[in-house]
C-alpha cells in the first residue's frame, strides 16, 4: 500500500512487463555476443541480409539459424520494451522516464543491428552496439527498479 501523500504503487502487470523487457533484453545480448564471436561460431556472420535471411519468415537454414533467433528475439524484445515505456502511468515518474530512455535506446539499436550486419561485424560497430544493448539494460532496470518492486511496505 502506498503512504498518504506518496504515488500509488503500479498494478503488478506493469511491474512484470518491466522484468520481461530486462529479461529479453539479457537473452539478446547473450545471443549477440555469442553470434559476433566468429571463434565460437565458426562462421561469423552468416546472414549478410537485414532484417531478415534469405528465407524471410520461412524456416531459417542450419547455417544461420542462430542469427535468424538473434533477429527474431531483438524483435520481440523491441516490441515488449516499447509496450512498457507505453504501460508505465505518467504519475510514476522515475520509473516512466527510465521506460522511455530505454525505449528510444532500442531504437538506436536496431540501426546498430543494421549497420552491424552491413558492415560484417566491424569491431567499432559490434562494440557500440553491445555497449549501447549494456545502456539499454540498465535503463530497462532502472524502470523495473523504480515501478516499486523493491518498495513493499
Amino acid at each position: 500500500m502506498a503512504q498518504e501523500g506518496s504515488e500509488p504503487e503500479l498494478k503488478k502487470p506493469v511491474i512484470v512487463l518491466a522484468f520481461i523487457s530486462i529479461g529479453l533484453v539479457y537473452s539478446t545480448m547473450l545471443i549477440g555476443v555469442f553470434l559476433s564471436s566468429g571463434s565460437l561460431t565458426k562462421k561469423g556472420i552468416a546472414c549478410t541480409e537485414w532484417p531478415l535471411c534469405p528465407n524471410g519468415f520461412g524456416a531459417p537454414e542450419d547455417h544461420y539459424l542462430m542469427e535468424y533467433v538473434h533477429r527474431v528475439v531483438a524483435a520481440v524484445t523491441a516490441a515488449v520494451v516499447y509496450a512498457t515505456a507505453v504501460a508505465v502511468p505518467l504519475w510514476a515518474r522515475r520509473a516512466k522516464k527510465a521506460a522511455v530512455i530505454a525505449a528510444a535506446i532500442v531504437s538506436a539499436q536496431v540501426i546498430l543491428g543494421l549497420l552491424t550486419v552491413l558492415t560484417t561485424l566491424h569491431p567499432l560497430v559490434v562494440a557500440t552496439h553491445l555497449s549501447t544493448g549494456i545502456t539499454l539494460f540498465a535503463f530497462g532496470l532502472l524502470a523495473f527498479w523504480w515501478a516499486g518492486i523493491w518498495k513493499r511496505h
